[in-house]
């Protein structure tokens, strides 16, 4: 039972990893599509809640 427990939990953390690293994704893709719409980075930065060091260099990419 104690090991149906841990397997459990790891699964719960292994969904809610996936979760964490889909809205991640999904703040980049927004930037660059703000990108492409001409905002400027702080704009972008706010829009997102990204930090302005990583849009920035998102846009040098």
């Amino acid at each position: 039972m104690l090991k149906e427990a841990r397997l459990l939990d790891e699964r719960r953390e292994g969904i809610a990893e996936g979760i964490a690293k889909g809205k991640a994704n999904e703040k980049l893709a927004t930037a660059k599509h703000l990108f492409s719409m001409g905002l400027s980075v702080q704009d972008i930065a706010k829009a997102t809640s990204l930090p302005f060091e990583q849009v920035e260099a998102l846009k040098e990419e």
